[in-house]
């Protein structure tokens, strides 16, 4: 039935929590503002960035630049390194290859950041698209845009045969907007609730458990 099967990156093939939460702190405390804990600023783990700072701390117009500079500097020179791929994640990139599907990446992330960390540990190779956010269009970015970007990447003609996998509802409703299949991951940062919620079309606790899906 699908034939491509794209990703969501953080939270979903990497787990970059680490050094995307100090990095998050390390921006908060340049910025004279009072430091999250790390466990409150998960949720800034899938969608754009501006979103988060702006929609769950109220930064406004004039900083949040400010704070996205920050953030990044320090994400840019040790963020991308405190990461590592999710337990199985390699062997299912490989056997997907091997198989003959088409993989891509569709994440909210900036491109060039996802080629940092995926190139850091040589995955880069397994994917056919990678598509993110480019840093002057953050603010107006939409999942379903990127997830329909990667599909004209790829060359889809058939919607049919796509399966996007993400960690977060806005993979989920990013999926639906673009009129392609959706499945949650329960080893990132979202959860069962998060994704019947959102009616996702699959839901598994294993990367492994694509395969199966697959079937």
């Amino acid at each position: 039935m699908f034939r491509y099967i794209l990703f969501d990156f953080d939270g979903t093939v990497v787990n970059t929590g680490e050094g995307i939460l100090k990095s998050l702190q390390y921006s908060f405390y340049e910025m004279g503002h009072e430091v999250p804990s790390q466990e409150e600023l998960k949720k800034f783990i899938g969608p754009p960035v501006y979103y988060s700072f702006t929609h769950y701390y109220g930064i406004g117009e004039d900083k949040v630049g400010d704070y996205i500079r920050k953030y990044r500097e320090r994400y840019k020179r040790e963020g991308i390194y405190e990461c590592e791929l999710y337990k199985d994640m390699l062997t299912l990139l490989g056997t997907l290859k091997d198989s003959g599907y088409t993989l891509g990446i569709a994440s909210s992330k900036p491109e060039h950041l996802i080629f940092d960390v995926a190139d850091y540990l040589d995955i880069t190779k397994y994917f056919d698209a990678v598509v993110g956010v480019k840093s002057d269009a953050s603010r107006h970015t939409t999942k379903t845009g990127l997830i329909l970007e990667a599909m004209d990447k790829l060359g889809v003609s058939d919607k049919s045969q796509v399966l996007m996998v993400g960690d977060r509802h806005y993979d989920i409703t990013g999926a639906k907007g673009a009129g392609v299949s959706s499945c949650g991951c329960l080893w990132g940062y979202g959860n069962k609730e998060e994704f019947q919620e959102c009616d996702a079309d699959f839901i598994i606790e294993d990367p492994l458990d694509i395969l199966n899906l697959l079937k």
